[in-house]
């Protein structure tokens, strides 16, 4: 029994499908996990009680999703964490960037800063804390 040639690009076809749409599924997945952790929530939390984000982005503050393949700028190994998240707001939109280092089960939010898409030649610092030696 011999199958088309037809036949067999649909069904590539259709396994390219299935496998493009779980990609995507995961990705999300993920992108959702690491939106549950604490330094995650921490710093999204940090960022929204800003009297500077607030007023430049107005609010609410809404954070969009991230590329987990920007290995550069989104990192977390378990004791350090480095993100850099879209955000938006009524007035204006920008990247947040907040790094994180945990020490003892806790996890610190050591700096934080707001690049706003109407001012991209500036930083608003959000969080600078030195690490306790």
């Amino acid at each position: 029994m011999t199958i088309s040639t037809r036949t067999l690009v649909q069904i590539a076809g259709w396994g390219g499908v299935v496998v493009g749409t779980t990609g995507i599924y995961l990705q999300y997945r993920l992108i959702d996990n690491v939106r549950s952790y604490d330094y995650y929530k921490n710093a999204l939390k940090k960022l929204r009680a800003h009297a500077g984000a607030v007023h430049y982005l107005g609010e609410p503050i809404k954070d969009k999703r991230f590329k987990l393949t920007d290995k550069e700028n989104n990192f977390s190994d378990g004791k350090d964490a480095r993100f850099r998240i879209p955000v938006t707001g009524p007035k204006d939109k920008g990247v947040y960037y907040f790094w994180a280092v945990r020490e003892n089960n806790e996890w610190t939010i050591t700096r934080a800063e707001l690049e706003l898409k109407s001012k991209p030649e500036a930083r608003l610092i959000i969080v600078i804390n030195k690490l306790r030696s």
